[in-house]
């Protein structure tokens, strides 16, 4: 049990003995009677835990994270909760950063850090995490919808936070994360735009050279990913006999049986690889040698000479294309596996649409069947017996009544009887 110890000026202090059996105090300074009895209560707790290995209640791990950083020290000195770490905004989220860049890629800490410069662009650097609500998370998330940002984007960010707090969380820095109620799953690709085969095989045609074609045609004929994927290959991984390409994916590698996939070669997809074989210089490992830098405005010049309109997401529309072909052909388990994603993704993400071509593929044995004169006599001549069949039930006379005596005499004319006094006419059995 802990005690109140008040001293002649005031100034009061919480006597206790801790987990380790010595006696331990905790200086309050001036303060209420009720306030150091409430601090006692709490430290009590702290004291139980301590001694059974217990987690504190929900209540006192909240009260711990929003004390200052001077009261919090004294409870760490006094062995009832862990030393804070820095806890102001930037140093977090630096640290963090830090923490991660042993188990995440490049290309996934540069993406954190862009979140990061996101939150201090719009919190201050200094401020507390345990300051932080979601009435702020929510402010922030609107701040980045209104920079003109994709909602896309916006989640990106949002999932981003996410982990950063709750890494904090984790670590009892604070006891809950402000971002836990930002809207943050993935959303559907909005892009619909689908390169058609004869697109392709333009663009194709306007390449420059075969490493082009190779990049051009590993996108939009094998699905693989521009450039995480297509700058691993080698020709190692062309398996000319059995026509299939080993694909190792930087993606997926972290999901146990995805580190690779195999795609099929198709033929012209073989024609363009043997054309960069023959080319490639003695000792060539990878199958492309294109720097990575500049590949989506160098694609778009490419399309500019073929005479193809320009798309937004350069190479994913490759890909995605290659996948929404192979469904119209192949079951899409089999589709699945060779672009390496699920089919629940495949579904969100590849299936929002269907290309025109497609459709007019599904349309064709009916026209075929049925010519299109013959379905425009058809379809006129339904509608000339639906108007016949209209004026067949319609009155012999053309007079409209125009006021009472003429209604009399319009419903005596067509077998129409008064029945009450309200003027309500039926017909006459």
């Amino acid at each position: 049990m802990a005690s109140i110890s008040t001293a002649s000026n005031g100034r009061r202090r919480i006597l206790f003995v801790g987990a380790d059996g010595k006696r331990k105090q905790l200086r309050l300074g001036k303060c209420t009677l009720r306030d150091a009895t409430a601090t006692k209560v709490k430290v009590e707790a702290l004291v139980g835990s301590a001694i059974t290995g217990h987690t504190p209640a929900e209540e006192v791990t909240r009260w711990v994270s929003q004390l200052d950083d001077a009261i919090h020290a004294k409870l760490a000195t006094a062995g009832l909760v862990r030393a804070r770490h820095s806890t102001n905004l930037k140093a977090w989220l630096d640290r963090y950063i830090d923490l991660r860049k042993g188990d995440l890629k490049p290309a996934s800490i540069i993406k954190l850090q862009q979140t990061r410069d996101k939150l201090l662009g719009f919190f201050h650097h200094d401020r507390a995490l345990r300051s932080f609500d979601t009435d702020d998370a929510a402010d922030w998330r609107l701040w980045l919808t209104q920079q003109g940002i994709s909602e896309a984007t916006v989640r990106q960010h949002a999932r981003n936070a996410k982990a950063f707090f709750n890494a904090a969380v984790e670590r009892d820095l604070i006891i809950q994360s402000p971002m836990r109620k930002l809207k943050s799953g993935i959303v559907s690709a909005s892009n619909d735009r689908y390169v058609t085969a004869d697109e392709a095989a333009r663009l194709l045609e306007a390449a420059n050279g075969p490493q082009w074609r190779a990049l051009i045609g590993l996108a939009r004929l094998a699905g693989l990913r521009t450039p995480s994927e297509t700058h691993l290959l080698t020709w190692a991984d062309v398996d000319w006999e059995h026509g299939r390409l080993r694909v190792r994916s930087p993606k997926t590698e972290h999901h146990a049986g995805h580190e690779q996939r195999f795609v099929p070669i198709v033929p012209r997809l073989a024609k363009i690889l043997q054309e960069v074989f023959d080319e490639a210089e003695e000792g060539q490992q990878h199958v492309i040698t294109l720097s990575r830098n500049n590949l989506r405005r160098d694609l778009f010049v490419i399309a500019n000479h073929a005479g193809v309109k320009p798309w937004p997401q350069a190479w994913q529309n490759l890909r995605r294309s290659c996948e929404i072909e192979w469904a119209s052909q192949f079951p899409q388990y089999a589709v699945s596996q060779w672009i390496g994603h699920s089919i629940t993704v495949s579904g969100k993400h590849y299936g929002n649409m269907v290309p025109e071509e497609i459709f007019a593929a599904a349309v064709k044995p009916m026209q075929e069947t049925l010519p299109v004169e013959a379905a425009q006599n058809a379809a006129q001549n339904m509608s000339e017996t639906a108007r016949n069949a209209t004026q067949s039930h319609q009155p012999a006379h053309e007079k409209t009544p125009e006021n009472h005596e003429d209604l009399r005499e319009f419903a005596n004319a067509d077998g129409w009887t008064r029945t009450t006094d309200l003027g309500l006419m039926n017909p006459s059995l």
